[in-house]
């Protein structure tokens, strides 16, 4: 597993330790690759670079799955 993508792993599993997120899985789509989070009995997904483009690539992706979290909490 690319150094990367151990990271966001890393990053997704405190999300899922502090209890924010019940579950992920690290997958790819045709062109990126992708976190799928479990929140409130239904999967979505979020995608992140593959190649780290900065060295905040980690907290973008933390990031993405919070402000959608927040979007469904909404809804």
């Amino acid at each position: 597993m690319k150094r990367e993508v151990r990271e966001v792993q890393q990053e997704v599993q405190i999300l899922k330790d502090k209890g924010e997120i019940e579950d992920f899985r690290l997958g790819h789509s045709a062109k990126h690759r992708t976190v799928n989070f479990l929140f409130r009995g239904a999967w979505y997904s979020t995608v992140f670079p593959s190649t780290p483009r900065t060295p905040y690539a980690n907290n973008f992706v933390r990031q993405q799955i919070r402000r959608q979290i927040r979007r469904l909490q909404t809804i």
